[in-house]
């Protein structure tokens, strides 16, 4: 027998050209075990060592059940006295006993691995512990299959057969156990007759039969702890449960939570029930389509089913019927396999409450949330919001995820349960309750978002309307959001994205516009213009169509002054242009004030100085009457960037030091950074270098500690900028720019890359440094494709510089082009170049 073992095993390892230490290290066993068992020496292999052999010889079907039975015999084979331990081998078959209850083995069974692996050992007849394993998880996740599969792959290890039973714990009808215990006492010979009254009785004749028996038993479908816990055996009798909850209370048990099959897996599982071929001739779509399945091997195996039975579809052309949510549980339909069924059993055995919960969660849409939202959308008690949400996840149509950034546990559907969730929606609960519903819940979200949004420190865009009231009721939330401001946001960031639309399509127009504008700060705050982007342009378009003209112009301006970071500076003037027409239109000057500001900020910094200045006076007078100091200390500051650019550098820095005075006394740290890093360039340009050095160093320090990362990366450019002044402190200055770049760079921020980019090559440039050129020749290119004249002119002069090292005669060329741009902004730095090209202002362009 020994001998037998040994060939099979020496024979399948040549097959895969695996020495036996290859062979070894991939089993995780050693290399002597295995040239004793090919020897047929020494005892059998066991049976947790047989698993790891068979799985690193890729073994599967009729090979893996071979190589099981024959390993099995030897196993039992050298422990003598265990006669009735002997696995069945297919050389010499054993009385098979007359109770083999398992239903029949998915022949296309894919994936689990780990699950199995873990079932192994539970179940393994030397295993010490408790043999019981309870297999849990939402409908349709495949417990059922993974417990029949387990038992057959495992059955050599149960010669005195497997018990079933269907528990029907899910369902309106389940099973009495009573019934269940008499039925598996019938398969074990006991006559009907004989059959003892009642549960109790019954459940102890069954462990008296089972004693010292290799038997499995398998209840599938259990509604809880009192289902299971009467047909528990004695110990040592191997038992799998499956269940939608994982009943962890069971003695000894050992929990399998399964989730869906990852993508690979559920491809494969799709090419073996719609065919290999078909499959792998559209890879792509395969995979969509097990996406939009969720990889739930049901839904999968439907889907498999239904392309099988229509050899003219395309897998293509079945994602098409899928793509629309409200069709897509009709289309993963198959005779009488359907996901529907499943959910709709779950959903049966739910309150009222719950089920009402359970439609308006996946109306609403987020792909998580936190505790509360439940209770909100019910118009319900924080306590009563917690009840439900255990219920459903009892229920297994909800599932528990990772605390949040925030430190909030977050729940979420899966997405074939979130659209069930939405039918019912449709189905059971009207537009109007519905809608009232969301304003609940989204008002929750927008007190949060004010409670986290106070506390950021980075107040500049002012486009929250605090006159529209929001609040929420648990306390426990609005501490996190207070305590964790940064952290609040960056949890609730998807979900906020989601709220916006759904608020302006359900006319919720204030809120929406609310919700944006809260945002808006916080999207700035971490470089996140896309969010900030999308926010605004739906909240503008839902004020527009209702007619909300402050909601519109103040959208406006937000859209305006987003663009501005995403380095459009045209379309940027045309938002805020509109914006503060429409402000001054309906009456608004506050708002008409904040526009202006944007736009003089923007002028400034394409060059266009007189416009600037001009525009920034008026909002700075503005933004003083209408009595917000933060954004006039704000717009003092960047005109003292105008004033600087302009060459009326002491002007700058009274400017701008009168900025300072204001944010510091409105202890607004974020304003104060920002005019900490304004004072320090003007500092630099007045050659105060150690007093622009200590506030530039303050700037980026304020900006960390409020989390502006990129407030932190500018502020480290000016400082660069400023270091750079000092020849001795060249290394510092680059190492300073370096890190600014690294920031922009993380943050994408291609505005500030390039801007740094063109710092670096200036000091390169001075020092002859030859990596100038092409670092300089880099960011001509981004503000040509920018349109940015007075940072093209810039680079030009620096590009000449490097021209000049090497008597390149093109300098004059550059220098020449530089003048141009310059004159044509009339900036200070023209004449300066006049002189150095030797012509007098006012006449013919030089050569």
């Amino acid at each position: 027998m020994g001998d037998a073992f040994g060939a099979l095993l020496r024979s399948h390892r040549l097959r895969l050209r695996l020495t036996q230490e290859a062979l070894a290290e991939r089993a995780g066993i050693s290399s002597r075990s295995i040239a004793e068992l090919e020897r047929g020496r020494g005892r059998g292999p066991r049976p947790r060592s047989l698993e790891q052999l068979a799985t690193a010889l890729d073994l599967d079907g009729q090979e893996r059940e071979r190589f099981f039975a024959a390993g099995d015999a030897l196993f039992w084979a050298s422990r003598a006295g265990r006669p009735h331990r002997t696995p069945p081998v297919e050389d010499a078959p054993a009385a098979a006993p007359t109770w083999r209850q398992l239903p029949p083995d998915l022949p296309d069974f894919v994936g689990r691995d780990e699950e199995l692996a873990l079932l192994a050992a539970v179940l393994d007849p030397l295993n010490d512990n408790a043999r019981l394993a309870v297999l849990s998880g939402p409908p349709g996740v495949g417990k059922t299959a993974l417990a029949v599969h387990a038992g057959h792959r495992f059955s050599s290890w149960f010669p005195d057969g497997h018990l079933y039973a269907a528990l029907r714990g899910a369902t309106a009808d389940p099973a009495d156990i009573a019934e269940v215990l008499a039925q598996w006492l019938r398969a074990l010979g006991v006559h009907g007759s004989a059959l003892p009254a009642g549960a109790d009785a019954r459940a102890a004749l069954l462990r008296d039969r089972l004693a010292a028996r290799q038997v499995l038993l398998v209840a599938d479908d259990a509604g809880g702890y009192r289902q299971v816990e009467q047909l528990l055996p004695a110990k040592g009798v191997a038992v799998v449960v499956t269940s939608r909850l994982p009943l962890t209370g069971l003695p000894g048990v050992t929990s399998v939570d399964l989730r869906p099959l990852p993508g690979p897996t559920a491809v494969r599982l799709l090419s073996r029930v719609a065919g290999e071929d078909r499959v792998r001739a559209e890879p792509a779509a395969a995979n969509e389509l097990v996406s939009a399945c969720g990889g739930l091997p049901l839904a999968v195996r439907i889907a498999g089913a239904r392309l099988a039975a229509r050899p003219h579809w395309t897998v293509e052309s079945f994602n098409e019927r899928l793509a629309d949510e409200r069709r897509r549980l009709d289309e993963l339909r198959h005779g009488d396999l359907a996901v529907r069924p499943g959910l709709g059993l779950a959903l049966r055995g739910l309150t009222p409450a719950a089920a009402r919960a359970f439609a308006l969660l996946g109306e609403l849409g987020v792909p998580s949330f936190p505790e509360w939202c439940v209770a909100a959308l019910l118009g319900a008690d924080p306590a009563v919001g917690a009840t439900v949400l255990e219920e459903l996840l009892d229920a297994r149509l909800v599932e528990a995820v990772s605390p949040d950034q925030a430190g909030q546990p977050r729940y979420r559907f899966h997405d074939i349960t979130r659209i069930y969730a939405r039918e019912r929606r449709e189905a059971e609960i009207d537009q109007a309750e519905w809608t009232a519903a969301l304003a609940r819940v989204a008002a929750g979200w927008l007190a949060l978002a004010r409670q986290a949004h106070d506390r950021l420190d980075c107040l500049r865009l002012h486009l929250d309307d605090r006159d529209h009231a929001a609040d929420v009721t648990d306390q426990r939330a609005r501490a996190v959001a207070a305590e964790r401001p940064v952290e609040w946001f960056e949890a609730e960031r998807e979900a906020l994205a989601v709220l916006v639309p759904a608020c302006a399509e359900a006319g919720l127009t204030a809120t929406a516009r609310c919700l944006a504008g809260c945002g808006a700060d916080f999207y700035e705050l971490r470089g996140y213009y896309d969010d900030w982007q999308r926010a605004v342009s739906v909240a503008r378009a839902a004020c527009r169509q209702a007619g909300d003209r402050p909601g519109e112009a103040t959208m406006l301006r937000g859209l305006g002054s987003c663009l501005i970071e995403l380095d459009d500076p045209d379309a940027a003037l045309a938002a805020l242009r509109q914006a503060q027409a429409l402000a001054e239109e309906i009456g608004d000057p506050a708002c008409a004030a904040l526009a202006g500001k944007e736009i003089g900020f923007t002028l400034g910094i394409t060059g266009r100085l007189q416009e600037a200045e001009a525009e920034l006076r008026t909002a700075v007078e503005g933004l003083g009457q209408a009595d917000l100091p933060l954004a006039m200390a704000i717009a003092l500051t960047s005109l003292g960037f105008v004033l600087r650019e302009r060459g009326e550098t002491a002007a700058a820095v009274e400017v701008v030091d009168s900025a300072l005075t204001v944010a510091r006394s409105c202890g607004a740290r974020f304003t104060e950074a920002y005019a900490l890093r304004g004072l320090a360039g003007a500092l630099r340009a007045c050659h105060r270098i150690e007093e622009a050095e200590r506030a530039a160093r303050a700037a980026a320090t304020l900006f960390e500690q409020v989390g502006d990362l990129i407030g932190a990366a500018q502020s480290l450019r000016v400082l660069g900028e400023t270091l750079a002044h000092e020849p001795h402190r060249v290394d510092e200055a680059e190492q300073a720019l370096a890190a600014a770049a690294a920031l922009f760079r993380d943050q994408g921020h291609r505005w500030g890359l390039a801007l740094t980019e063109l710092s670096l090559g200036e000091i390169e440039a001075r020092h002859g440094d030859p990596r100038a050129a092409e670092r300089l020749r880099r960011s001509l290119r981004y503000w040509t494709d920018e349109q940015v004249p007075a940072l093209q002119a810039r680079t030009l002069v620096a590009l000449a510089t490097t021209a000049e090292q090497r008597d390149d005669p093109a300098a004059r060329e550059l220098l020449g082009r530089a003048y141009e741009l310059y004159r044509a902004l009339e900036a200070p730095a023209a004449a300066q170049l006049a002189t150095r090209l030797g012509i007098f202002e006012g006449t013919a362009s030089p050569a």
